[in-house]
C-alpha cells in the first residue's frame, strides 16, 4: 500500500490526496443515503464519520495550498551583491533572474527552492540562498559552478518546492494545521495512520534527493566543465570538515563552559579560512572529506559525487587566491552582513544564558 501511495505522490504531487479523499466521499455518500432507512445506525457511527469527513476536507484544503504559499522572505538587491547577481543572470538569463530572490545567510552552503502562489497559476519565483562562509572559501569560478548546480535543480524541477513528492508531503503538514493532532480527533487519526508511511516517505525523499544531486552535478559539469565543478566540490568539502574542527566544535565547547557569549562564529570562521591558502592543508582536508564513508543522508558522499563527474581519485585542489566574498559582494555590505549575523548569534546565546 505504501508503494502505491508513494508512486501516486511522485506522479501527481499534491493532487495525489484525491486518491485518499475520493473513497471518503463515497463512504460519506453511502452513509448519508442510510439516514432515512437506518437513522439510529447513522447517528451511532457519526462519531467516526464526521472526523473522517473533516479529515478529507482538510486534505482538499491542503491540496489547494500546499507548496503555494509565499514566504515573507526578502533578499538582497544588486547593490549588496553585484557580482553574484551578474553571475546568476549570466547563467540563467534575465527572465529567471528577474524572478529570483537572492538571500545571503551565514551557512557554509548554497541552496535553491521554488515558491508559487495563486494556486500555482502565477509564475514561480526562485529563492536562491548563498552563505558567506561558502563565498569565503571559493573563488568566482567555483561559485559559478555551484550556481550552475543550483540552476540544474530548477531546470529539473527537483528543488524542495517543486519536487512532486515533497509537495505531496506538504499536504499532510497543511492538513495538520486545519486538523491539529493534539486537539482534534481527525488529526489524531491521521497522525496515527501516517506512522506506517513516514519511514517509507523518508527513504523515498532520500533516494530522490541523492539522484537529484548527482544529476545536478553532471549538468553543472556540462556548463562549467568537470574540472571546475570538481574543484568547487572539493573546496566545499575541505572547508566543511576544516570549519567543524577549527571553529564549530571548539566554539560549542566554549559556549557550554562560558558565563558570557564567546567570540561569534563568522568572525572566527573568516579568520580560520586564511589557513586554507596552504595547499598541503587544503588538500589534506579534501582527501579526508573524500575518504569519509557514505551516510544515509539526502546527499551522496563526496567520493560518489566526484566519481559521477569522472574522477575516481580526487584531483589536486588549487588554493583560492581571490575569494568570491571579496569580488562578488560589495565590501561595505558584506562587512555589515557579517557584523549583523554575529550580533544576532551573540544575542541568541546571551538570552540562553539568562534562562
Amino acid at each position: 500500500m505504501s508503494r502505491v501511495i508513494l508512486y501516486a505522490g511522485r506522479r501527481f504531487g499534491r493532487f495525489a490526496v484525491l486518491l485518499l479523499a475520493a473513497p471518503v466521499a463515497l463512504i460519506f455518500y453511502f452513509w448519508l443515503s442510510l439516514l432515512d432507512t437506518h437513522p439510529h445506525w447513522v447517528l451511532g457511527t457519526a462519531i467516526v464519520m464526521l472526523p473522517l469527513v473533516m479529515l478529507a476536507v482538510a486534505f482538499l484544503i491542503a491540496m489547494l495550498f500546499a507548496g503555494l504559499r509565499r514566504s515573507g522572505i526578502k533578499g538582497v538587491d544588486r547593490s549588496v551583491a553585484p557580482g553574484l547577481w551578474s553571475a546568476w543572470e549570466n547563467l540563467v538569463g534575465p527572465r529567471r533572474a528577474a524572478r529570483t530572490v537572492l538571500v545571503i545567510d551565514d551557512q557554509l552552503n548554497a541552496s535553491v527552492r521554488m515558491e508559487r502562489s495563486l494556486f500555482g497559476l502565477a509564475r514561480s519565483r526562485v529563492i536562491l540562498t548563498v552563505g558567506i562562509p561558502l563565498l569565503a572559501v571559493t573563488d568566482q569560478k567555483a561559485i559559478v559552478a555551484i550556481l550552475a548546480h543550483e540552476n540544474a535543480h530548477v531546470i529539473n524541477k527537483d528543488t524542495n518546492g517543486g519536487l512532486r513528492l515533497a509537495e505531496f508531503d506538504k499536504t499532510f503538514a497543511v492538513a495538520f494545521e486545519y486538523a491539529p493532532p493534539e486537539s482534534t480527533i481527525s488529526g489524531r487519526l491521521l497522525f496515527t495512520a501516517l506512522g506506517w508511511l513516514a519511514k517509507s516517505m523518508e527513504k523515498e525523499h532520500t533516494r530522490l534527493s541523492r539522484e537529484a544531486e548527482i544529476a545536478a552535478d553532471r549538468q553543472a559539469a556540462e556548463s562549467s566543465r568537470a574540472a571546475e565543478t570538481a574543484q568547487a566540490l572539493l573546496l566545499f568539502a575541505a572547508a566543511d570538515i576544516f570549519f567543524d574542527e577549527r571553529v564549530y566544535e571548539p566554539l560549542e565547547r566554549e559556549v557550554l563552559g562560558a558565563m558570557h557569549p564567546p567570540r561569534p562564529p563568522l568572525e572566527r570562521l573568516l579568520e580560520a579560512a586564511r589557513e586554507l591558502l596552504d595547499r598541503s592543508l587544503l588538500n589534506a582536508y579534501a582527501r579526508k572529506a573524500v575518504e569519509q564513508p557514505d551516510k544515509e543522508s539526502s546527499h551522496p558522499s563526496w567520493a560518489q559525487r566526484l566519481l559521477a563527474l569522472g574522477f575516481a581519485e580526487p584531483p589536486e585542489v588549487e588554493p583560492v587566491a581571490v575569494t568570491a566574498l571579496s569580488t562578488l559582494l560589495n565590501v561595505d555590505s558584506s562587512t555589515q552582513l557579517i557584523r549583523d549575523f554575529d550580533k544576532a548569534w551573540t544575542k541568541k546565546v546571551a538570552r540562553a544564558y539568562e534562562r
